[in-house]
């Protein structure tokens, strides 16, 4: 597994500004959690389901690709930091998320 992290500066408070992923050795996402400017956090896949959002095409194998502007940055980090970040995700409401779907 390799864990991903896209930071996009922006005002736009119905986009992501940090989305953290999981990825499999096919390059493919398994597991993905986003944080808002609101302070909002979404989590998909695994035990938080929603599978349907999840990347559908291969990560990139250069991560630069992925940085379509000058204000997107990603890299790589740790597992243990994409842990954290998935449990702190387990540990919000969900009730919000199944709103939507």
């Amino acid at each position: 597994m390799e864990y991903i992290l896209i930071e996009r500066i922006h005002d736009e408070v119905d986009e992501p500004n940090k989305i953290y992923s999981e990825i499999d050795r096919d390059r493919m996402e398994t597991r993905r959690v986003e944080f808002y400017p609101s302070g909002l956090c979404f989590a998909y896949g695994e035990e938080h389901g929603h599978d349907e959002v999840l990347q559908q095409t291969p990560f990139p194998a250069d991560l630069h690709e992925l940085e379509t502007d000058e204000d997107t940055r990603a890299r790589t980090v740790p597992r243990s930091i994409f842990r954290e970040v998935w449990e702190h995700a387990a540990e919000s409401p969900d009730s919000l998320m199944n709103m939507f779907f």
